[in-house]
């Protein structure tokens, strides 16, 4: 078979409802080997491949983002964040003008943000003087609906971050191709601080 003939063969053992890239980016290299035509070094190269390709999306299309509303930061993180099997929780920094000075991994996998408090949140945006923030984190299962343990969590860094003189913008969540923003969910909670989002 030609490549072409190959990766059809390929793509027609997707069964999953994944994308194509998802589909193959998920085969192990003995998954691949399994295709006639594919051997070991085909295999590790078809990885590579997949590799390079995520890394490509990830790169911004502008060292600038400015986050105007709760579609901007799905924009600037979804890509990282929406296929993930483990828990991720990161916070994006911004500016005066809510120009992102940088995003922060604060937790990944089983930590729960039950022991998650200020402290942990606010040691980078401290550090960066940072004006305001938006929390960010995603559901594994795909379903980007907040539960009541998201929002207790945005409620108790709400109300302990005024003192710091930072703003939280919002709370984002992001399932499968699809965000959910607490602050549009429950606007009481931020109702101190001022609107920007």
């Amino acid at each position: 078979m030609n490549c072409l003939e190959l990766a059809q063969v390929l793509l027609g053992k997707n069964k999953s409802g994944m994308s194509s890239f998802k589909y193959i980016d998920n085969i192990s290299i003995e998954e691949l080997k399994s295709f006639k035509g594919i051997g070991r070094v085909k295999a590790i190269q078809l990885k590579a491949v997949m590799e390079i390709a995520k890394r490509i999306s990830k790169i911004p299309k502008s060292k600038i983002n400015k986050i105007t509303c709760p579609n901007d930061v799905y924009n600037l993180l979804s890509k990282e964040m929406e296929d993930k099997q483990v828990e991720m929780l990161k916070v994006v920094i911004l500016n005066t003008k809510n120009i992102v000075k940088s995003v922060v991994t604060i937790a990944v996998g089983a930590q729960s943000k039950a022991v998650i408090g200020i402290k942990e949140v606010l040691h980078e945006p401290l550090k960066q003087m940072a004006s305001s923030i938006v929390i960010v984190h995603n559901h594994p299962s795909g379903d980007s609906t907040p539960s009541r343990q998201d929002i207790n969590f945005t409620r108790k860094i709400c109300n302990g971050i005024r003192i710091f003189d930072i703003e939280l913008l919002d709370h984002i969540i992001i399932g499968n191709n699809e965000y959910t923003s607490i602050k549009e969910v429950d606007n009481s909670i931020f109702n101190e601080g001022r609107r920007i989002l």
